[in-house]
């Protein structure tokens, strides 16, 4: 449903787009509860204690004040709208908005606020996946599509930054160090050493790029490495896990377990 609004500070051409999710987007999908694209002048405030669900605040123009922060132009709030929350403009502010919840959102939206905090720069792209979003509400397309657009923008605004050239080099030399020395008793210690490199700052920056940290980067190359040990030679498996780096037997069987689900004997056993 559209609803074109007066009041609270909006101005003209404010609208809002009322979404309703049947039971099964509810249970399985991402979903929209209302959308809009609000001009706002220096009136405009909104005070909830709650509204079950979690806000992407676009600021196209002006800025809109939020807990500490002033989001300015091109910036995007995240706002979890299940907690008492209060936004608003002193001056004048367009803003772009959606109100979502379902799947894990809890779960991703979190991550959001851990990874990038409440106030995130917004790139064109965002703000244009984000516009398309709101067009899929008002014209109530289907809920597959629109739980699509939401998972889509939800993942961009996860990536990380683009790194400058001198981190995507040491990325890269982290990654062929690991990868030519993974059976040996490599730590992370080393390997930012290897690249004259503090460990904290190696290890913040190899996050950043990869989303893993760099030991369990490591533990995944030795994982993979296992895998192709196991299906393409007769190594038994202590020969395996010697070559993988990993220190016993029992460590080896006990993290290809947790990580697969299986033991080395029966992944060896299935067919691909």
């Amino acid at each position: 449903m559209i609803m074109k609004l007066l009041g609270n500070g909006l101005n003209e051409h404010s609208h809002m787009y009322f979404y309703t999710p049947s039971a099964k987007a509810k249970r399985l999908l991402y979903y929209p509860l209302c959308a809009g694209e609000f001009y706002c002048n220096g009136e405009y405030s909104v005070e909830r204690e709650q509204y079950n669900s979690f806000l992407l605040l676009l600021v196209v123009d002006g800025e809109i004040e939020y807990n500490e922060y002033t989001a300015l132009q091109n910036e995007l709030l995240l706002i979890d709208c299940y907690k008492p929350h209060k936004y608003y403009t002193n001056t004048n502010a367009h803003t772009l908005w959606i109100h979502f919840d379902g799947n894990n959102s809890r779960d991703l939206f979190e991550e959001l606020l851990s990874q990038k905090g409440e106030k995130v720069k917004c790139s064109a792209d965002m703000a244009e996946q984000l516009r398309e979003l709101i067009q899929s509400v008002k014209n109530s397309e289907s809920e597959y599509i629109v739980s699509a657009r939401i998972y889509r923008l939800l993942l961009f605004l996860l990536m990380p930054e683009s790194s400058n050239n001198t981190t995507v080099s040491m990325i890269e030399s982290a990654k062929k160090y690991i990868m030519q020395n993974f059976d040996c008793n490599i730590t992370v210690e080393k390997i930012a050493k290897a690249l004259n490199m503090s460990t904290s700052y190696f290890s913040k920056k190899f996050k950043q790029a990869t989303t893993f940290s760099p030991y369990d980067y490591l533990l995944n190359i030795r994982l993979e490495k296992a895998k192709e040990y196991l299906l393409k030679t007769d190594m038994p498996i202590s020969e395996i896990a010697y070559k993988t780096g990993f220190n016993s037997d029992a460590n080896f069987i006990y993290f290809f377990k947790k990580q697969t689900g299986v033991s080395p004997l029966k992944f060896r056993k299935i067919q691909f």
